[in-house]
């Protein structure tokens, strides 16, 4: 893992050329592998950008949100131990599988899990203990043990002890306009960093998931798009080029609102290990997305590139509306 990871902020070289384009161009400014990026298909922009690093946990809003997500992005795990004891606590696995949340299957494969169900007779806590760690050189540092205590219409509780013993129960206030609010324990303070969920589409960032590098699969921090599931829909076309791609063909696509679409499985990557551990992109040149928003509106979507000033995490893509 640490080589892999050190190969992932290695020097990339430049993409393989692709075919000349006349549509609408963005090149995402801000690098995926250290910004989160939200992308809006109706105005052709960024409307809001932050730090990977501004929050450690996410907390679905909305009435019936209770869903808790960990920003992976950041290299931070949460360990859920099953235990509701302090003195029962045992330390963090060796590694991160299943210690990340699977953007595929979102929501239900969140590392959190289900901490609270719901019956006739109202909510029900596990009470469990959790460990959120940062993940680097191999070992976790800045654990805090972490229970999740509440959560109703208006907002979350939740109590956390640091390793310097400092603790606290914290209120976490939910917003109806976005899909999550999110706490930083850097300055121990609930953020709010998302732009309304009725304002973009894809949100571009790093994130943790499977991949394959020298034939092993294994849990890699990747750079991506994904979507925003408020009414925001989406389907891969692979058979068709992307001039071919109009409404005539929207009847029959199957469009799925899955997290990890294009996600970032749109370029493959060719690592030079007698060259010093260099890279080199290849964007899928017959991947084609076509978007459905929540504005009832239709777009098609190639990716051309994903470096800049030969420096890699700045996807490029082509965009244009079915009308």
């Amino acid at each position: 893992m640490i080589i892999v990871t050190a190969l992932s902020f290695s020097c990339f070289e430049e993409d393989q050329p692709v075919s000349p384009y006349a549509g609408d161009v963005t090149t995402i400014a801000d690098s995926v592998q250290t910004h989160q990026s939200y992308f809006d298909f109706e105005t052709g922009r960024v409307i809001a950008t932050h730090n990977s690093d501004a929050w450690q946990l996410g907390f679905e809003c909305g009435d019936n949100g209770w869903h808790i997500i960990t920003n992976s992005g950041d290299n931070w795990f949460i360990y859920n131990t099953g235990q509701t004891l302090p003195d029962h606590i045992t330390a963090m696995p060796a590694g991160v599988e299943h210690l990340y949340d699977v953007q595929a299957a979102y929501p239900d494969s969140t590392a959190v899990g289900n901490w609270v169900s719901f019956g006739e007779s109202g909510a029900v806590y596990t009470h469990n203990l959790y460990l959120l760690g940062q993940y680097s050189g191999g070992v976790f540092t800045q654990i805090r043990q972490l229970a999740f205590l509440e959560v109703n219409d208006q907002k979350y509780r939740f109590f956390f002890k640091e390793e310097t013993d400092i603790s606290d129960t914290v209120d976490i206030l939910k917003n109806d306009s976005v899909n999550f609010v999110y706490y930083s324990f850097g300055n121990h303070s609930q953020v709010n960093l998302e732009p309304d969920k009725e304002k973009y589409d894809l949100v571009f960032g790093p994130y943790y998931d499977l991949a394959t590098l020298f034939g092993m699969t294994i849990p890699y921090q990747v750079g991506g798009a994904l979507l925003n599931t408020w009414q925001t829909e989406v389907v891969l076309d692979s058979l068709r080029t992307f001039d071919a791609i109009n409404v005539g063909l929207l009847p029959g696509y199957a469009f799925a609102s899955r997290r990890d679409i294009p996600g970032y499985r749109w370029k493959g990557v060719t690592v030079d290990v007698t060259g010093g551990g260099s890279a080199s992109y290849s964007v899928k040149v017959n991947y084609n997305y076509v978007f459905h928003t929540a504005q009832d509106n239709y777009y098609k979507l190639k990716f051309l590139s994903y470096t800049l000033d030969g420096k890699s995490g700045f996807p490029q893509f082509e965009f244009r509306q079915l009308e």
